[in-house]
C-alpha cells in the first residue's frame, strides 16, 4: 500500500510534536483549574496557549489557528481509538505502532481516510528487533482481548480434604466443590457428595480451646499468624 508518512497527516507548516505537547498541556491545565467541561474552548484558553508556545518555542499562532488545531487533535484521538478497536489490529506499546495486515488496513481506510496516519511503515530498526520475536510477545496493555482456545474439561478442587473446617454449625452435608472448565472455555462450579471428606484426627468432638494444630498460642476467632510463628522465650 502506498501510504504517506505520518507527518504528512499530522505535521504541516509550522506544526510539530513539541508544539502539540505545549498546546495540549496548557489546555489540560486550564481545564483542571477552571473545571471547564465543554468541547469548545474559550478565547482565554487559546490565547494563553498561544503565549506559552511563543515563549517556549518562538512560534506565533493566532486564536483561530489553535482552535482548528484542537479540533484536529480531537479527530486524531477518535481515529486512533477506532483503529485499535478494529478486529485484527494490535497496538504495540514498546514500539508505539499499530500492527495489522494490509487487508485489515484497507477496510479501515475505506471508512476513515485519516486512519492512514497510523498505518505502520517498516523501518530497519524494527525489522532487526522483530527477528527476536518481540512483536509476537503478549503485552499487558493490548487493546484487543486474546483469542480463547477451548480446552478439554478440567476440574480443580477449591479446598483440600485435610483443611476442612471442623467448627462450622451448618446442617449442610459435607461435600467437595470443583471448578470445571467446559468445552466453551467458561468456568463453573460443581458440588459432589460421592467422596467422603477426611476429618482431622487430632480434634476431639467436645474439646474446646485453642487450635490443636500447633503447640503455640493461637486465636480462637481467626487463623491468626501468631499460632504459626515461633514465640520468643522470655
Amino acid at each position: 500500500m502506498n501510504i504517506p508518512l505520518q507527518s504528512h497527516f499530522l505535521y504541516n507548516g509550522k506544526w510539530c510534536a513539541d508544539i502539540d505537547k505545549v498546546l495540549v498541556d496548557t489546555i489540560t491545565k486550564l481545564k483542571g483549574d477552571t473545571g471547564w467541561a465543554e468541547h469548545e474552548f474559550p478565547s482565554y484558553f487559546l490565547l494563553t496557549a498561544a503565549s506559552e508556545i511563543e515563549a517556549k518555542l518562538a512560534v506565533h499562532f493566532s486564536e483561530s489557528e489553535l482552535a482548528i488545531r484542537m479540533r484536529l487533535l480531537a479527530l486524531r484521538y477518535r481515529t486512533f481509538k477506532e483503529v485499535v478497536r478494529t478486529k485484527g489490529t494490535f497496538w504495540d506499546m514498546p514500539f508505539k505502532c499499530v500492527i495489522a495486515a494490509d487487508c485489515v488496513w484497507k477496510k479501515i481506510l475505506k471508512n476513515n481516510a485519516f486512519a492512514a496516519a497510523y498505518y505502520y511503515h517498516d523501518e530497519p530498526e524494527y525489522s532487526k528487533l522483530a527477528c527476536f520475536d518481540y512483536a509476537t510477545d503478549a503485552d499487558t496493555d493490548e487493546v484487543n482481548s486474546p483469542v480463547v482456545i477451548p480446552k478439554p474439561p478440567v476440574r480443580c478442587k477449591l479446598f483440600f480434604d485435610d483443611d476442612v473446617a471442623t467448627d462450622m454449625e451448618s446442617t449442610t452435608d459435607a461435600g467437595i466443590y470443583f471448578i470445571v472448565a467446559g468445552h466453551d472455555g467458561n468456568l463453573s462450579t460443581r458440588f459432589e457428595m460421592s467422596r467422603p471428606l477426611l476429618k482431622n484426627p487430632f480434634v476431639k468432638k467436645y474439646e474446646a480451646g485453642p487450635s490443636q494444630r500447633s503447640s503455640h498460642a493461637s486465636s480462637c476467632a481467626s487463623n491468626s499468624p501468631i499460632g504459626w510463628w515461633p514465640h520468643l522465650l522470655k
